[in-house]
């Protein structure tokens, strides 16, 4: 046998032969689109995941707000403790609050106050410097009590920013190494420390 007998035997071979009918069906059924399958079904094993991290989150986000205001106080009366230890000296001097008010131009409120004039009478100004408390501007003078002589300072800010959460304020604190008035007077915050 030579060469092209032996090719046409081979073909003609391969020409007879032929799949059975339900193998071609099948060949042409793997062809044909398969319909989607629901690729949203996984998700519904996490839905209850979800749902419990939401409520976690907001729970904790609540517990957060509602910050025990008794330890803001203190944070703030510790600030202000610390401040008030921590002498510096006042850049204005003033005998008066409106001395004080005229030598501090850029504050955006009044030093002088509306309520507890009583109290503050029986205090001398001596001076006045700008401060900040808790992150807003504030008014730091120096007084001194008319009675015993005793220098002691006063802190005026606005009622802002975290520092809203003290408003109707009237309390005292006593600290170990002082002891602080504080109080709201028209949307300010007033902190007298002995």
């Amino acid at each position: 046998m030579n060469e092209q007998e032996i090719d046409k035997s081979v073909r003609d071979f391969f020409l007879c032969q032929k799949l059975p009918a339900e193998k071609v069906q099948s060949i042409l059924e793997q062809g044909k689109p398969q319909p989607k399958r629901n690729n949203t079904a996984g998700w519904h094993h996490w839905v209850p995941v979800a749902a419990a991290a939401i409520i976690v989150m907001a729970f904790s986000f609540q517990m957060g707000r509602s910050y025990n205001d008794d330890n803001f106080y203190f944070d703030v009366a510790g600030e202000i403790a610390m401040r008030h230890n921590g002498y510096k000296s006042f850049d204005v001097k003033a005998a008066s609050f409106e001395g004080a008010q005229e030598g501090l131009r850029d504050l955006a409120f009044s030093v002088t106050p509306l309520v507890k004039q009583k109290l503050l009478s029986a205090y001398e100004v001596l001076g006045a410097r700008y401060c900040q408390l808790q992150g807003q501007q504030a008014a730091h003078l120096q007084v001194k009590n008319r009675k015993t002589g005793t220098l002691c300072t006063l802190y005026v800010a606005s009622l802002k920013g975290s520092l809203t959460s003290l408003r109707s304020l009237d309390r005292e604190i006593v600290l170990e190494a002082n002891h602080l008035d504080i109080w709201e007077d028209s949307d300010r915050l007033f902190a007298l420390v002995d």
